[in-house]
């Protein structure tokens, strides 16, 4: 019941931020903590940290477009693959 409580009160909080630490934004995305320094590394994800500290934060606006760009990617892969069936079909 605590832990419940306590993932729920986080998921609360995330809500009204606006910058996210790589804790904060894993729980956000639902991903590992230091998965998202390889997304970060393959430029997929876009990274803030201040100068001189090696703590990174991410803002919530960069980690949406994340989501949304995959789901758009994907949505478009599904369309083309339709659309090359249906096109092979009339071919023949």
């Amino acid at each position: 019941q605590k832990e419940f409580t306590s993932k729920a009160l986080q998921l609360l909080a995330l809500s009204a931020k606006t910058i996210y630490s790589k804790e904060e934004a894993g729980l956000f995305l639902n991903l590992d903590p230091d998965y998202l320094y390889q997304l970060k590394f393959h430029g997929k994800l876009k990274a803030y940290k201040k100068k001189g500290q090696k703590k990174i934060y991410f803002k919530k606006e960069d980690l949406e477009n994340y989501l949304l760009k995959e789901s758009e990617e994907e949505d478009f892969n599904k369309y083309e693959d339709f659309e090359g069936q249906i096109l092979s079909k009339w071919e023949k």
